[in-house]
């Protein structure tokens, strides 16, 4: 590549009938003015170039960095949403075992209250029974005492004096006897 101080030093011989030389001097000051402008242009491009490269790397290094934060960001929200999952689950779980065991608990005191009514209307229901039948035997005793002294009475005579004393001999058997 040509530069422009290779123009400014190249030297050309002199030839008969050749161009001129003030017209080959200036065109050549003129090139090494332009290449001198073109090489300063280059030289701030490129700077620029560098700069903007190192723009890019530095976007890519925040880009890496953003990536990274989204991705702990989404692990993390994966994580919490998992945990929060994990909770709700554990929280239902344990809502249904005290669910059954409530119901468990409900079940066998309703049991054990049943049990307790049924004994008790056994109980009743035998000392009712028992009621009856003391009803039954007191009623028959009444009956058959009543029927005794109905008895008694047919078998006095009408008259009272011949018979008095055998009615209180009577009396006197059945009360020992124990049928009043």
């Amino acid at each position: 590549m040509i530069t422009s101080k290779d123009i400014r030093n190249k030297r050309f011989e002199k030839a008969a009938f050749g161009y001129k030389q003030e017209e080959i001097d200036e065109f050549l000051s003129q090139l090494e003015a332009e290449l001198d402008e073109m090489e300063r242009e280059r030289a701030e491009a490129n700077n620029k170039i560098q700069i903007l490269a190192d723009k890019v790397r530095e976007y890519m290094k925040d880009e890496d960095a953003l990536k990274d934060a989204l991705l702990g960001a989404q692990k993390q929200g994966h994580q919490v949403i998992a945990e929060a999952k994990e909770k709700a689950e554990k929280i239902i779980a344990d809502a249904e075992a005290k669910a059954a065991e409530l119901e468990d608990e409900s079940v066998r005191q309703h049991s054990e209250t049943m049990e307790k009514n049924r004994a008790e209307i056994a109980r009743e229901k035998e000392a009712l029974i028992e009621a009856q039948q003391q009803v039954a035997d007191f009623k028959k005793s009444l009956f058959d005492m009543y029927k005794s002294h109905l008895e008694l009475i047919s078998s006095m005579p009408e008259t009272f004096e011949d018979s008095a004393s055998e009615t209180a001999e009577e009396i006197a058997a059945s009360v020992s006897d124990g049928n009043y």
